[in-house]
């Protein structure tokens, strides 16, 4: 099955009302636990739009439509959220949601992580690989990344969070 409907776009502020409408759906909430206002998503994703935060956040893009957003960093800028999870200096992290509850189950969610990793991610010098952490009880992420070609790792239990969270990574040579 071809990405070549899929896009990704770089977050700006005219895209928070669907990103707040997109963070309130119950299948976002439960894993992101953002639910935030304008004001919120301004001292969030502001930052990081301005460029002085190391995320960077794009909205996914499905037949020119927006349907989800994804996020990517190197963990060599969260060295204390790395080391909690063993992932390498050199490795980026990615974080998604798919926001329109029609498309879920899919296959898009899979399809948009191969996608970003090959065009946005891996095209950066010096990344390496790609590890993430969902909800170990988040069993839809865990199978949109085992589907994008990733490999559980380990379990961890994060200090402060009641739930663990599965490690998975994808090698950039993988691909």
């Amino acid at each position: 099955m071809s990405a070549d409907d899929l896009s990704f776009r770089a977050l700006h502020r005219r895209d928070f009302p669907l990103l707040q409408a997109w963070l309130s759906r119950p299948h976002v909430d439960a894993w992101w636990h953002e639910r935030l206002d304008l004001a919120g998503l301004e001292r969030h994703y502001g930052p990081t739009i301005d460029g002085r935060e190391p995320t960077h956040v794009f909205v996914i893009e499905h037949h020119q439509e927006p349907i989800g957003f994804i996020q990517w960093y190197r963990w060599a800028d969260y060295s204390e959220h790395a080391a909690q999870l063993g992932a390498e200096r050199d490795s980026a992290g990615i974080d998604f949601a798919i926001g329109v509850p029609e498309l879920i189950g899919r296959g898009i969610g899979p399809r948009a992580i191969r996608a970003f990793l090959e065009r946005i991610v891996f095209v950066e010098p010096g990344i390496a690989a790609c590890v993430s952490d969902p909800e170990t009880r988040n069993t839809r992420s865990l199978r949109a990344f085992e589907k994008a070609g990733f490999v559980a790792v380990r379990t961890v239990q994060l200090p402060g969070e009641p739930c663990e969270r599965t490690v998975v990574r994808c090698s950039a040579t993988r691909r």
